[in-house]
């Protein structure tokens, strides 16, 4: 989870996500983790909560938008 962590701020950081690079972001990335990990306890979530504050669930589609298309851009008449 640290390595992936470190990986994700390597590559918004500067773009580069070799193993060398990675490696410089590692204790940064403990510390993310740590903070985010602390912030959910204060707030008495559960790990299940935290997941869904993370990732929320898609709203899934009406039959009839599954088919509409893309929503015309402002630039059309």
């Amino acid at each position: 989870m640290v390595y992936e962590t470190a990986k994700a701020m390597a590559l918004a950081g500067n773009g580069v996500g070799t193993p060398r690079v990675v490696k410089l972001y590692i204790d940064d990335a403990r510390e993310v983790l740590l903070g985010v990990a602390k912030a959910a306890k204060r707030q008495g979530w559960t790990a299940e909560e935290l997941v869904l504050a993370l990732d929320p669930p898609k709203q899934k589609l009406k039959p009839w938008e599954r088919h509409q298309g893309p929503l015309p851009s402002s630039s059309e008449p």
